[in-house]
């Protein structure tokens, strides 16, 4: 599934109007650097122009009065020098008491006289800007000089080098200029930076937009959807991260259903199990209400045995699936103790031999005298046994035996229950221990609950055990636990 690129054309939007501010800003700071720097040069190469000045037009200024002919003489003399130049003299206030222009169009009466003694008393060598009287407001370089008179100062010689006239033409043509430059440098900014930076996201987002498809995938119902072909980076991390959680999810999803179906298959054998009992009890009874007393006393003593038989069958079912659900809920507390499972299977191969006897089936046990105590409880390993024990013989036939051993190996007393009955399939082997799982080759009459060996799974976690089997068909089964060798310290 393709996805859009939608990450990719946002930052390449926010970083297209981020290059042409920056852009802009630098022609705009260069420009600013270029006429600061020609401005400095000037500035430099004219810094004595006041001075020369002050040299050559002498009586200029006494203090009180200004003499008109050595003001037109300086006029003369600054129009043959340099047009450009405008003049000012200053009295000891910043007053402008004349000046020579070119444009008579001098609006200030007064300029601020602190860049002017900054200037005189770094002897030209600051780059410093003062007021442009015929511009207020506007900084522009100059050139200034103390005018003296009989060896004491009465005023300043004010130059401004390259006067508003001198910037009007500068500005004409460097109007253009300017633009010219910042369109050039705009572009070749926008190009060069755009290009790689675009190919940069392009390069990150491709991988980005393979784990969003991936997700996409997922969400819509492809569970087998995965990342491929990311390994690197903090990409090649998420595109994992992605896939583990995309597995785990899976086989959540799978587990789910197989729970799910084997709620569904427990309930249908529950109701069977159920209803079989139930309603040959209710036919036997309603047989007893019909009949009454034209019933022999030895049928219907028959006919009670049988409602006994399937009351009992009907309460094991029902104790199975109480037992299992306690032990599932993890509501069943182990009580253990110190055990002699030598007794303990003793105890049941007795309880168990007139059970078999009626079936024709041998119970033996086989275990050493000096076997070690065990840590265990012993309620509910005597509950795992009889359901192990009741398992072998409903599949046994006339002649099997059923084996109860008892051995030690590395600090465990191993416990194995073996039977030479009808065995169970291959394919069936790993799912004897599921809930309602009976086998699909027993025939009806050896058929269970289907929870005994549910039970006894769930006795074995409790002891931190494991419960193995193994089996060939018409051949015989065995089953074998482990439990720890008590010692001093043990506690469970």
């Amino acid at each position: 599934m393709k996805t859009k690129n939608t990450l990719f054309y946002k930052i390449a939007g926010v970083l297209t109007l981020l290059f042409v501010v920056l852009a802009f800003l630098i022609t705009k700071t260069s420009t600013q650097l270029s006429e600061d720097y020609h401005d400095e040069i000037t500035q430099g190469l004219n810094k004595n122009v006041s001075g020369f000045i002050v040299e050559e037009i002498q009586g200029l200024y006494d203090g009180d009065s200004v003499v008109g002919a050595k003001m037109s003489s300086l006029m003369h003399h600054v129009m043959a020098t340099n047009p450009a130049t405008e003049v000012y003299l200053l009295d000891l206030e910043g007053n402008i008491l004349k000046h020579v222009a070119m444009n008579k169009e001098v609006k200030a009466k007064r300029i601020d006289l602190k860049p002017v003694t900054e200037f005189i008393a770094q002897d030209g060598e600051v780059f410093i800007k003062g007021d442009d009287p015929k511009l207020p407001g506007t900084k522009k370089i100059f050139s200034a000089a103390p005018y003296l008179y009989k060896d004491k100062k009465v005023g300043y010689i004010y130059t401004i080098v390259g006067g508003n006239d001198y910037d009007s033409l500068i500005n004409k043509h460097e109007a253009s200029y300017i633009r010219k430059l910042s369109m050039r440098n705009i572009l070749y900014a926008l190009f060069a930076a755009l290009l790689v930076a675009l190919l940069s996201i392009y390069i990150i987002t491709r991988n980005f937009n393979k784990i969003i498809a991936a997700f996409t995938s997922f969400k819509n119902g492809d569970h087998d959807a995965r990342v491929v072909g990311v390994q690197h980076g903090e990409m090649g991390l998420l595109a994992n991260t992605y896939n583990d959680m995309a597995d785990t999810i899976q086989s959540n999803i799978q587990d789910l259903q197989s729970v799910d179906n084997l709620r569904k298959e427990l309930i249908a054998n529950i109701s069977h199990d159920l209803r079989t009992p139930i309603a040959s009890i209710q036919g036997f009874v309603e047989t007893i209400m019909i009949k009454g007393d034209s019933l022999e006393e030895k049928e219907k003593q028959r006919y009670m045995e049988i409602v006994l038989k399937n009351s009992e069958r009907l309460k094991k079912l029902v104790n199975d699936l109480f037992e299992l659900s306690v032990l599932e809920a993890n509501q069943k507390a182990l009580q253990p103790e110190a055990l002699q499972m030598a007794e303990i299977i003793q105890d049941i191969a007795d309880k168990y031999r007139i059970i078999a006897k009626n079936k024709g089936v041998s119970i033996n046990t086989v275990y050493s005298k000096d076997l070690p105590f065990v840590y265990a409880d012993i309620a509910l390993i005597d509950r795992a046994l009889q359901n192990i024990i009741d398992n072998a013989i409903k599949h046994c036939q006339q002649g099997d035996v059923v084996t109860l051993e008892l051995y030690t190996a590395n600090d465990q007393v191993m416990v194995k229950v073996s039977d030479t009955g009808s065995g169970i399939e291959s394919q069936e082997l790993p799912y004897i221990f599921e809930r309602y799982r009976k086998g699909k080759f027993y025939s009806d009459a050896t058929k269970g609950s289907g929870l005994g060996l549910a039970i006894v799974k769930k006795i074995m976690d409790l002891h931190n055990s494991t419960i193995k089997v193994n089996s060939i068909l018409n051949q015989g089964t065995e089953f074998y636990f482990n439990l720890p060798v008590l010692k001093r310290t043990a506690s469970l």
